[in-house]
């Protein structure tokens, strides 16, 4: 892929505690190196031996940047472009630039975390969409990584609060971040997860829900008030804010979805949904609300306003069995990307 400069503060930090980690071994070699030339050792022998340990150490801390890099050496596939053309307005509006960044954080996630259908056909489109739901959020950050999730299941449609998935009554939940045994999984249903993309106008996107609630969650607290973008003298004031609206949502004065009522947590999550799909509105609607968000996601979405309104008007694109295939290769759709 195309040089776009990603994860550099990262990689240094990564780097920085090799080598931390590798002159501790250093020394710790060293003292056990003394106590054998005491005992009659070579000493040319037993010195140079004692690097060794400590090579070790900083190849095995240094291995996910060499992993890294190589997924990013990978050319981006062609059918994944092609989802993101068709199905992700948030990739259509970015300019060329940004498009590349988001292909490469894309192409870091999927390489690095898996996404697993459970009783459930995993295609190209709903690994794509899981995909993009996590790099949405945090575009506005670079060097992010996502410590917290290793794993997204893919569920075939909704479920319950024990996880069962079928045709019962009370399996109407679309998402899920886990916690305790299952904190670094997120669940996800199939068919919500494509409809959050391809109704782009609703506010809701249940992948981008679920995956701001591990925003929220880079404190280490999933409560509504998100470790980033938000000092401890703008805490109390956003405090402040959410329950001011949440009264609103309450009397019915307000387009927010009821069921940012359930808690902070979801205030914000369903929220950030509403940052993310109409953020035009947003701003004319709830000026306070989206300046924060603004700041929490370190994204300034109304540079892409009028590609976004524009995008909306035109709806989702089709394409044709005969036409050009979106990913760009130059075949027809029917030959490439469809099949």
């Amino acid at each position: 892929m195309a040089d776009v400069r990603l994860f550099i503060a990262w990689e240094r930090r990564t780097r920085w505690w090799a080598l931390v980690f590798a002159g501790l071994t250093v020394v710790a070699s060293a003292l056990v190196a003394i106590a054998l030339i005491e005992t009659g050792r070579p000493v040319a022998t037993t010195w140079g031996l004692t690097l060794v340990p400590a090579f070790g150490v900083y190849v095995w801390r240094t291995r996910k940047i060499r992993r890294r890099h190589a997924i990013l050496r990978e050319p981006f596939p062609a059918e994944w472009e092609a989802v993101l053309q068709r199905e992700v307005i948030f990739f259509r509006v970015l300019d060329p630039i940004e498009q590349q960044q988001f292909r490469c954080q894309l192409q870091v996630f999927l390489g690095e975390k898996q996404i697993t259908g459970i009783r459930v056909k995993l295609d190209t489109t709903t690994r794509v969409l899981a995909g993009a739901s996590a790099i949405i959020p945090i575009f506005g950050f670079p060097d992010w990584e996502w410590n917290e999730i290793n794993e997204v299941l893919v569920y075939p449609n909704r479920f319950d609060s024990d996880f069962r998935f079928g045709d019962a009554k009370g399996q109407d939940i679309l998402g899920m971040v886990g916690t305790g045994n299952l904190s670094r999984l997120m669940i996800l249903s199939k068919p919500d997860l494509i409809n959050g993309f391809r109704n782009a106008s609703d506010k809701r996107n249940v992948g981008v829900h679920e995956f701001a609630h591990l925003v929220d969650k880079s404190d280490g607290i999933i409560d509504g008030v998100p470790g980033v973008g938000l000092d401890r003298q703008a805490v109390g004031p956003w405090l402040d804010l959410v329950r001011r609206k949440m009264v609103e949502i309450e009397e019915g004065k307000s387009d927010i979805n009821r069921y940012a009522l359930t808690n902070q947590a979801e205030f914000f999550a369903v929220t950030a949904e509403y940052f993310f799909e109409r953020p035009g509105i947003m701003q004319r609607k709830h000026p306070q609300l989206y300046e924060v968000l603004e700041r929490v996601f370190n994204q300034d979405l109304r540079a892409r306003g009028s590609a976004l309104r524009r995008e909306l008007k035109q709806g989702r694109p089709k394409f044709g069995r005969n036409s050009p295939c979106p990913c760009g290769s130059g075949q027809k759709f029917k030959k490439c990307c469809l099949q």
